[in-house]
């Protein structure tokens, strides 16, 4: 998954990772290029973190046009998490706990999961 702070939602283009899904009318997501792309489906997403914690991101839009994964900042700000940048690194917590890491790809963290 790809973390990047201008992404205002949690996104995924692969229905495999939702646990739960509702289908209706969820209208579309804006993207970077002033393209929009229809949201398919809502659900939540269980992620194991390559540090074996798992972390719930709920509410998370089916989008089949996007190419990655991206996880929201924002979101993750929402739900509790907390997070510092550091030499290429994120490290984000919940509390004291380290959930995951991510290393600076081009200008994406990318955190295996």
């Amino acid at each position: 998954m790809g973390g990047d702070s201008s992404a205002s939602f949690h996104l995924t283009p692969d229905r495999e990772c939702l646990s739960s899904y509702t289908v209706s009318d969820h209208g579309y997501v804006k993207m970077g290029n002033d393209g929009a792309c229809k949201i398919a489906s809502i659900g939540s997403v269980c992620l194991l973190t390559s540090i074996g914690c798992r972390m719930l991101l709920k509410d998370v839009p089916h989008v089949q046009d996007i190419r990655l994964n991206l996880i929201s900042i924002g979101r993750l700000d929402d739900e509790g998490y907390s997070g510092s940048f550091q030499r290429g690194m994120w490290k984000f917590y919940k509390g004291n706990l380290i959930v995951s890491r991510a290393q600076k790809k081009n200008m994406l963290y990318v955190m295996p999961a």
